[in-house]
């Protein structure tokens, strides 16, 4: 009569798993580590011995998961073996598994004899925690404020998180995220770079729109190079320009410019410019560049 006491290291393959959820860049080896002692009617086996392991969903009949792994010849010292197993990718959802082993002694003669029981693979309880680690919700309670993952998306103090990014405040609130006062100005926003339209350069005159998709402020900048002008919005003269003659130009040559601010209701708008020039050092162009739109007194993105 033969008899095997098998030893898995459960722990190794709730290890192996974990690692593959947390570095899914990398691909991690399916393989753990079963040990186990061989001994024929009572003695300790030594020598080469043949071995085939598979693995099933039940202790006896059921179905099995994965293909066997077979060992030609293990060498055997006091019946002792250390095989590396591979089942798949999936051959760990969460169920219950037990191990199947078969064996032929001496390696290559012979049939295969299989041992009973199967041997039911277990799992230390901290490991079998962090598989699943309070359901899958990450819990951050240093300032009692928790952060969830739900899907593709992440909630700081909410678990159902309706957004790719949402915050809660723990004592109410707003649902946005808010900083000091003061705390963000213009080059760390790096105004220049917020447009709710795109620049124009022009000659003659410039008309186009712009659509405030919330109510706020208009802020609008708009040169002209020897000639002047005033700015209509949606048909209202909306101020004229200041002007300047830079150095090197000739006389009679000038720039203007001006920055202009408008308070507008959501919905689109007209921003119109007619270039009045004269003598002969009349450029006939300019440039026109929506910069930004304020609501509330937050600088807004672009639409």
């Amino acid at each position: 009569m033969k008899t095997i006491y098998a030893l898995c290291g459960g722990a190794t393959i709730v290890g192996l798993l974990a690692a593959a959820m947390f570095r899914n860049t990398t691909p991690v080896d399916q393989t753990f580590t079963y040990q186990g002692q061989l001994r024929n009617a009572g003695q300790l086996v030594n020598g080469a011995v043949d071995l085939k392991i598979s693995m099933w969903d039940a202790d006896t009949a059921g179905v099995q998961i994965g293909t066997s792994n077979t060992f030609n010849a293990v060498p055997m010292t006091d019946g002792r073996f250390a095989l590396g197993l591979n089942f798949g990718a999936s051959a760990f959802d969460g169920s219950n598994r037990w191990i199947q082993v078969e064996f032929r002694n001496p390696a290559g003669s012979g049939l295969y004899l299989a041992l009973n029981p199967r041997d039911k693979i277990t799992a230390t309880p901290y490991a079998l925690y962090a598989l699943n680690g309070a359901n899958g919700v990450w819990v951050y309670d240093t300032n009692q404020q928790s952060v969830s993952v739900l899907g593709k998306k992440v909630g700081i103090g909410t678990s159902n998180p309706t957004a790719a990014l949402e915050v809660v405040s723990a004592t109410g609130g707003d649902d946005s995220v808010k900083l000091p006062a003061g705390s963000i100005g213009p080059s760390e926003l790096a105004i220049t770079s917020i447009y709710v339209a795109p620049d124009r350069t022009f000659t003659g005159s410039v008309d186009f729109a712009v659509t405030m998709p919330k109510s706020g402020t208009l802020v609008l900048d708009i040169e002209w190079s020897g000639c002047s002008s005033n700015v209509t919005i949606d048909g209202v003269d909306v101020g004229g320009a200041s002007f300047s003659q830079p150095s090197g130009w000739s006389s009679g040559s000038y720039r203007y410019s001006a920055r202009i601010t408008k308070d507008l209701p959501a919905g689109p708008h007209r921003i119109e410019s007619v270039l009045s020039c004269w003598g002969p050092y009349g450029a006939y162009s300019g440039s026109a560049v929506v910069r930004a739109w304020v609501a509330n007194g937050t600088m807004q993105a672009t639409p």
